[in-house]
């Protein structure tokens, strides 16, 4: 996967990220987008997606699932084909609903926790909602990491939506 930040800053070279994106292609899946905010925060992100994204590259949508109507847009409009949804101690019923969009879709997704918001019950309750999801990764703090136990039963509680647990840092 090749991923591309999306911000409100500085204007990046499009033509240089499609060469680039073009001559990848045939090596890469995805192409992920994410943002330091939420790619949904961004009214035009269909038309950035529409000008990098070479012929048939999907893409995957890194996003906290704050806008279910801007993410329905992408999808219905085949400009998401996946996403990484990032949820904090509780799913929000906008999560939910991207879920929702995604699954209606016949679209694979991933969930990204952060550790250190969570306990085994917590933990359960967000893969409770997170049925077929293709991954489920569970960020670690690198300043405070939780410890072997902790995490054994955090990776139990995800291992109930889905056998492909993630551990990153």
């Amino acid at each position: 996967m090749s991923v591309i930040r999306v911000s409100g800053g500085q204007e990046a070279d499009i033509e240089d990220i499609r060469t680039k994106l073009e001559a990848d292609k045939d090596s890469l899946d995805y192409l992920g987008v994410s943002s330091d905010t939420d790619p949904l925060d961004f009214p035009d992100l269909y038309k950035m997606i529409k000008s990098v994204r070479p012929k048939g590259l999907k893409v995957l949508i890194v996003t906290d699932g704050r806008d279910p109507v801007a993410f329905d847009d992408l999808v219905g409009a085949g400009y998401a084909h996946a996403a990484d949804i990032l949820i904090g101690r509780e799913m929000t019923d906008e999560q939910k609903r991207c879920i929702s969009i995604l699954k209606d879709n016949g679209c694979r997704f991933a969930v990204t926790v952060n550790v250190k918001d969570h306990d085994e019950d917590s933990l359960k309750s967000v893969a409770d909602g997170c049925d077929g999801c293709s991954m489920f990764i569970l960020r670690q703090d690198k300043i405070k990491p939780l410890g072997r136990n902790e995490m054994s039963l955090l990776v139990a509680a995800a291992k109930s939506c889905t056998w492909n647990v993630k551990t990153i840092t």
